[in-house]
C-alpha cells in the first residue's frame, strides 16, 4: 500500500530492537517520568510485541523505515498498541496511512471498532481526531479514542 510516497510492508523479528529503541525514546522524551515503569516492563512489552508482531506494519519512505504500528484483537473490537512515526518523517502522512491500514485490518478480522489510548500532552491527538477517531474519555494521563469500524467481508469467504 502507498500513501505520500508511504509503502507499508509487514514487519518481522529483525524490526523489534527499532521498536524497542523508538518506544524507548519516546518514554524518554514524552513520558519521562514513566521510563523507569517502562524499563521495569520490558520483558512484558517484548512478549506484546512479539505477540502481536503479525498485526505489525513498518512504514516506509524511500529506502527509510519511518515508523511502525500495532494493533490487537480485544473481543470484538480491536486496540493500537502502539504507533509511532520517527520524527524527521512527521507531517508527511505517514500517521494517516498507517491508521488506515491498521483500521482496515482490524475491521477485516471483524472488529467494530479500533480503540486507542495517547498521552495527553502527545500532539498525534490532532491526528487521531482528523481520522475520525471520538474522544471517549480519560484513564489518567491517557486521553481515549475510539474509531467505529465497518464489518468488511472475508474476500476469501463465499
Amino acid at each position: 500500500m502507498e500513501r505520500a510516497g508511504v509503502t507499508l510492508r509487514a514487519a518481522g523479528a529483525a524490526d523489534l530492537p527499532m521498536i524497542f529503541r523508538a518506544e524507548r525514546d519516546y518514554m524518554t522524551q514524552v513520558e519521562p517520568g514513566r521510563l523507569a515503569a517502562w524499563q521495569a516492563a520490558a520483558d512484558r512489552n517484548l512478549e506484546l510485541w512479539v505477540a502481536n508482531l503479525g498485526r505489525t506494519l513498518v512504514a516506509v519512505l524511500g529506502e527509510a523505515d519511518a515508523g511502525y504500528a500495532m494493533w490487537t484483537p480485544a473481543g470484538d473490537r480491536a486496540t493500537v498498541i502502539t504507533i509511532h512515526v520517527f520524527p524527521e518523517y512527521r507531517r508527511h502522512g505517514i500517521g494517516a496511512a498507517l491508521l488506515s491500514a491498521v483500521a482496515r485490518a482490524a475491521a477485516r478480522d471483524g472488529a467494530v471498532a479500533l480503540d486507542l489510548g495517547v498521552h495527553a500532552g502527545n500532539g498525534a491527538r490532532a491526528l487521531y481526531q482528523r481520522s475520525g477517531f471520538g474522544y471517549t474519555g480519560d484513564d489518567g494521563d491517557y486521553r481515549l479514542y475510539t474509531l467505529p469500524l465497518a464489518r468488511q467481508a472475508d474476500p476469501g469467504a463465499q
